[in-house]
């Protein structure tokens, strides 16, 4: 827990969304514990909102980029059928 605590949040950003996952289900077995620091849960409590802040934002850029390359390959399908009734090659 100390470790996860530590982070700050540019060093929380540069972590894979794998990795703020695994930092988050880290978090949530600490809370299903039966003997919880209360003063240590409040921190993790933050640092979770923190992680999870994060990777949402991340989860974002991935549909962004998932749209893109879809635009893409939108493109590529229609000048590819425009092209065969050309009878020509798209590239």
């Amino acid at each position: 827990m100390k470790k996860t605590l530590a982070l700050n949040t540019q060093e929380m950003e540069k972590l894979t969304f794998k990795e703020l996952v695994e930092q988050i289900e880290e978090i949530k077995e600490y809370f299903h514990q039966n003997d919880v620091d209360i003063e240590l849960a409040l921190k993790l409590y933050g640092k979770t909102v923190d992680l999870l802040a994060i990777a949402r934002a991340k989860l974002v850029n991935f549909k962004r980029e998932k749209e893109e390359i879809d635009q893409k390959y939108k493109e590529f399908i229609e000048r590819l059928e425009s092209s065969e009734d050309e009878n020509e090659i798209p590239f």
